[in-house]
């Protein structure tokens, strides 16, 4: 009688353990068509390497139109238009994707696919058509592509369209003071930006300020020891990052991947963040032109996932490093320098990379959250102000204008925008600055030696 009792209770562990393997298997989350989904938002949640596009504020948006006053002078940091992938994602990338597209294919035509969140054909045929472009190669890594010169092009545009006061006339050297980073894609980023101010003709005439080889103006987080040490603590165990990498809903989010794929097995980070990274960057290439690699990841995927990466940004680039307020010294005050006197460059333009764009957001107190962002708060952080994808996607830039305005106590004043669109401070009228506010504001960079605080 013990024996059959035995045998019995191992026969229903043995179904009860197939029966959640088939359950494991036959669901994993909605069902989803990224081809035949006109809108795609989660495309605008792919953190720094966002298209701008889908991002920046409206063409036709008034926010620029101030009543009663004028812009008079234009200052603007800018991030890199959409690039190629780096030297590394270059090598490991291709025979990675490769053997995933391969396997997905086999698993839906032998039918090892979930019941519930299947990928539509359509997805399917994306990937029968899908191959590794090439031509790019490590020769390449990390240049400009054509959507991230035409992303320069048409910014500074719009930007001479709306400010036309201050970029009136023909380029002259004493009224415009550009500088770029020592990478192709930051000097070819400049000149589109000089191409949409200029046309292509006037482009071998307009001049850079050279930048010197510790350039703690647009890079200071190369020269600073405690930014790297910083950055290496991110990967501790004990880190929010790794914390939220480890958590019930960052793993199940693998899981979930996993099943729609077909795998039985959940994927390592490595195919994941492969996945992850080309669909990212195919999208920023051709914004109308669907990447077989994004149709992997429903929209509750891409939230996570970009909240993933912004605890990471958070904590390097952001309130969650506690050195990082003073981190852009140097841009600060060179802002509040041309801002604050009538003579000099009417206009000046840096162009530089996604930590310049986060750690100057950061010494203006901008996008502040009330919370820090935590690997157990990712609920509760759903309307958070610190979104990577807004904040620093390809082409990101905040700029700064100037206004001579028709007030006799503050006649001037200064409006930021971030990515075409108004940054609103607590301390200063809707968006609009009296000269006063902003120079109390940020009297440490005015007063203080950048040199000693930028990295102390």
């Amino acid at each position: 009688m013990t024996h059959c009792f035995l045998r019995f209770s191992v026969i229903i562990l043995i179904i009860t353990t197939v029966q959640l393997s088939q359950a494991r298997s036959s669901t994993c989350c909605d069902d989803y068509c990224y081809s035949l989904d006109p809108d795609r938002t989660q495309s605008k949640h792919f953190a720094t390497k966002t298209a701008y596009e889908v991002v920046r504020g409206s063409s036709t948006s008034q926010e620029h139109v101030v009543r009663h006053c004028r812009p008079s002078k234009f200052w603007m940091l800018v991030r890199h238009g959409t690039r190629l992938p780096g030297k590394s994602d270059i090598e490991s990338m291709p025979p990675i994707l490769n053997d995933l597209r391969d396997t997905i294919l086999e698993n839906y035509a032998h039918q090892i696919s979930p019941k519930r969140g299947l990928m539509c054909a359509q997805d399917l045929d994306l990937f029968k058509q899908w191959q590794w472009d090439k031509n790019i190669t490590v020769q390449y890594e990390s240049f400009l592509t054509d959507q991230g010169w035409d992303d320069l092009k048409s910014l500074a545009m719009r930007e001479k369209d709306r400010f036309s006061e201050v970029f009136d006339g023909s380029y002259a050297e004493q009224r415009y003071l550009f500088r770029h980073t020592k990478t192709q894609r930051t000097e070819a980023s400049f000149k589109a930006f000089a191409e949409g101010l200029f046309g292509e003709e006037s482009l071998d005439s307009i001049s850079t300020e050279p930048g010197p080889n510790d350039d703690v103006l647009l890079k200071p987080y190369d020269f600073c020891p405690a930014y790297t040490a910083n950055k290496e603590k991110i990967k501790d165990p004990d880190s929010e990052l790794s914390k939220f990498v480890r958590s019930p809903l960052y793993t199940q989010t693998l899981a979930d991947i996993s099943t729609r794929l077909g795998f039985q097995d959940v994927l390592t980070t490595d195919q994941i963040d492969a996945m992850w990274n080309a669909c990212r960057f195919e999208q920023a290439w051709n914004l109308r032109q669907p990447s077989p690699w994004c149709s992997v990841f429903t929209k509750t995927h891409v939230n996570v996932i970009e909240y993933k990466e912004d605890l990471n940004y958070y904590y390097q680039n952001s309130y969650g490093y506690a050195m990082g307020s003073n981190l852009s010294c140097h841009a600060m005050a060179d802002m509040m320098k041309h801002m604050g006197r009538e003579d000099g460059e009417q206009v000046v333009g840096y162009f530089t990379h996604e930590s310049a764009i986060q750690i100057f957001l950061v010494a203006l107190g901008a996008t502040k959250d009330t919370e820090d962002l935590r690997a157990d708060n990712y609920y509760s952080m759903r309307q958070r102000q610190f979104v990577s994808s807004d904040l620093a996607p390809f082409a990101a830039n905040v700029a700064v204008v100037r206004y001579e305005c028709d007030d006799p106590v503050e006649p001037t004043k200064l409006k930021f925008f971030l990515n075409e669109k108004t940054l609103k401070f607590g301390w200063c009228n809707r968006g609009l600055c009296n000269w006063s506010e902003v120079a109390y504001q940020y009297r440490r960079f005015l007063d203080g030696n950048c040199d000693e605080m930028y990295c102390g």
